[in-house]
């Protein structure tokens, strides 16, 4: 049966993502995003947290390859079916808003002809209809004058007006999945909080739920139900976002927490970050990825690691 009976938007299970070298790129990481929560995926740049969405959603590079043991999306089961019908389901079910709105948007193509697309590829509806419901949602992302909006070109735009277009395009089709790829990046810092803020009202307006990708510990602490953790491809902890704060079990979440900037800095004192760089390679390592980073590893951490779960809150490492 393709139909699943589940109250989690995201089910997944030991995904695993390798490139046509067999280099390995995203090992053994799993989640569970329930109904009408936004859960965060956080880590630093080369952590897989884009490609792990982008498995879930079918945007995968065609170079890269995937498995997993359970793949649930928005009440499918994305291994059971074509590749047709991950197109279809896919389209009416999840939104995707990318960290680039230059790109994402084409400059010489009006908003009114990208915004409307979409929503008539996967419903019966026609153009005029379409346009409707399109003034609806722009209105509803904090457009006052929507109509006059859908006749503009993305150039004619700020970046924080093209980030709600984006949003706009994402709820068309009145999906159960947002997927918001480091939605804030390349805006300021009211702006920021602007976007961050009308995802929050997504969600408790129309209890979809969010899968909100960021570097920003901070953020996702302030906007997010649930977390999960990525270094070099695994995740390394999960849970809710008061018991990950509150308890944090492993060290690279310690010390991203640690680096969270605070009103009390320096202007002239440097922020803080982690020695070392995210490793590319060598990710099939049965051994700890972060252990050449990591202030507390151990010998054993090379050839081993434990995985610890209590009251939902789950951790992968040699510490208890």
């Amino acid at each position: 049966m393709n139909e699943i009976i589940n109250d989690n938007t995201v089910i997944l299970k030991n995904l695993h993502v390798s490139d046509s070298k067999g280099n390995t790129l995203v090992s053994s990481s799993s989640m569970n995003i329930e109904k009408g929560e936004i859960f965060g995926l956080v880590g630093e740049s080369g952590s897989g947290k884009t490609l792990t969405a982008k498995s879930l959603i079918n945007l995968l590079p065609d170079d890269l390859i995937f498995s997993a043991d359970e793949m649930i999306v928005a009440g499918k089961n994305m291994l059971e079916i074509s590749t047709r019908e991950k197109k279809a389901h896919i389209g009416k079910n999840a939104g995707y808003i990318p960290q680039n709105t230059v790109f994402f948007l084409h400059p010489m193509i009006k908003i009114k002809n990208q915004i409307a697309d979409g929503f008539i590829d996967h419903t019966n509806n026609n153009k005029k209809e379409s346009l409707l419901k399109a003034e609806g949602i722009l209105s509803k992302v904090g457009f006052s004058n929507p109509k006059l909006v859908l006749n503009y070109y993305p150039w004619q735009l700020s970046g924080g007006m093209r980030q709600r277009i984006n949003i706009a395009m994402a709820l068309m089709n009145d999906p159960k999945l947002i997927v918001a790829d480091e939605p804030t990046t390349a805006l300021d810092s009211t702006v920021q909080k602007q976007v961050m803020e009308l995802f929050r009202s997504i969600n408790d307006e129309l209890n979809i739920s969010i899968l909100l990708i960021s570097h920003d510990l901070g953020l996702v602490k302030n906007y997010s139900h649930s977390l999960a953790v990525m270094y070099a491809g695994v995740v390394v902890e999960s849970g809710t976002t008061k018991s990950v704060f509150e308890n944090p079990k492993h060290p690279y979440t310690q010390l991203l927490i640690d680096i969270i900037p605070t009103m009390k800095i320096k202007k002239t004192e440097p922020l803080a970050e982690i020695p070392g760089y995210v490793q590319e390679k060598g990710r099939d390592t049965k051994g700890c990825l972060f252990r050449n980073r990591c202030p507390k590893a151990m010998e054993i951490c090379e050839t081993y690691v434990k995985d610890h779960e209590e009251d939902g809150h789950y951790f992968r490492c040699n510490l208890d």
